[in-house]
């Protein structure tokens, strides 16, 4: 019996939970969604979103800030700069206005003040000679139509060139009084010095000296082409080499070298008719030390005129004309 009622009230629950269930199922509404539609943004909201979309992030901003500021500096550094730079240059050449003024000329970059009024006079100037042992000092052109002094040869003065030529006068420095013999040599300084317009110095020491004749009867014809001016190739100076160490009046144990540059100085002489006196200066670095160990040249090489006028051989008079020859062949 009790088993009975069990199934009984077990079915009772079932049936219950199942009315339920379907009544649940029959009388429940579906609930209705209405479809609501989202607020409108205002004129000012969609104006400050395009506003903010069309500025960067603060980060960004921040980032373009320092660029903005950085190019700003680096633009006011270069004209502060640029600004100094046009200082310095214009106090380099202040000193050039009142020689503008005073002689209605431009002068080149970089004269020197010391050379401004003998420019002013005369654009030719192109240095200032010194020879110490003649205590002379004066200016030298770049060409002369009259007798001052003055480089020979179209670009002698650039001091590149292996061989320079000055040709002065004998009143303007008698260096045939101060290197005519071996003794007057050894007891020299034998120091030369040139400075160029814009300041530029350089040293010489007088390595050799002799005399040449201009005019050509006085040398069976010829006349010694001595004033080279440029840089020769290398057999024309060899050759030149030569000719030049038997002239020479006295042996300094100074060879010239191709690789060493050279000024010759040459001055009207009274030792034949219009003849030369010559000095071949050697460039050195720093000051001049005197040769002091010369010795006499036994086998000097003169024009035919002197051994002519002393009863003597020549010894030299199957020597050609010598004819210098230039790697730059406009070199003259």
């Amino acid at each position: 019996m009790k088993k009975y009622n069990e199934k009984i009230n077990r079915a009772l629950n079932e049936a219950e939970v199942d009315d339920i269930l379907g009544s649940f199922r029959t009388d429940s509404v579906s609930p209705v969604i209405e479809e609501i539609e989202p607020p409108k943004r205002s004129l000012s909201q969609e104006a400050k979103k395009e506003k903010r979309a069309e500025k960067p992030s603060g980060k960004k901003r921040s980032i373009i800030k320092k660029l903005l500021i950085t190019g700003a500096v680096a633009v006011a550094v270069a004209l502060a700069v640029g600004a100094i730079f046009g200082i310095v240059e214009s106090g380099k050449t202040a000193y050039l206005k009142p020689y503008k003024e005073k002689y209605g000329i431009d002068f080149p970059n970089g004269i020197a003040e010391e050379f401004c009024d003998a420019y002013g006079e005369n654009q030719d100037v192109v240095g200032r000679l010194i020879i110490k042992d003649t205590g002379s000092t004066f200016l030298v052109l770049s060409q002369s139509d009259i007798d001052e002094p003055h480089f020979e040869g179209e670009n002698a003065t650039s001091d590149e060139l292996q061989f320079r030529s000055i040709r002065i006068r004998n009143t303007d420095a008698d260096i045939e009084k101060a290197y005519s013999s071996l003794e007057k040599y050894s007891n020299a300084t034998q120091r030369v010095t040139f400075t160029d317009i814009f300041g530029k110095r350089t040293n010489y020491r007088v390595i050799g000296a002799f005399y040449t004749n201009t005019l050509p009867t006085q040398d069976n014809g010829k006349i010694f082409a001595f004033n080279v001016s440029g840089t020769l190739t290398e057999d024309s100076f060899d050759d030149y080499e030569d000719r030049i160490s038997t002239r020479f009046l006295y042996k300094t144990g100074r060879n010239i070298s191709y690789y060493s540059k050279y000024l010759i100085i040459s001055a009207n002489s009274d030792f034949l008719e219009k003849s030369r006196f010559v000095i071949i200066c050697e460039m050195v670095d720093g000051d001049v030390e005197p040769i002091t160990n010369a010795t006499p040249n036994e086998k000097i090489h003169y024009p035919q005129a002197w051994y002519d006028a002393n009863n003597e051989h020549n010894p030299y008079w199957l020597a050609g004309q010598f004819r210098p020859e230039y790697i730059n062949s406009n070199e003259k």
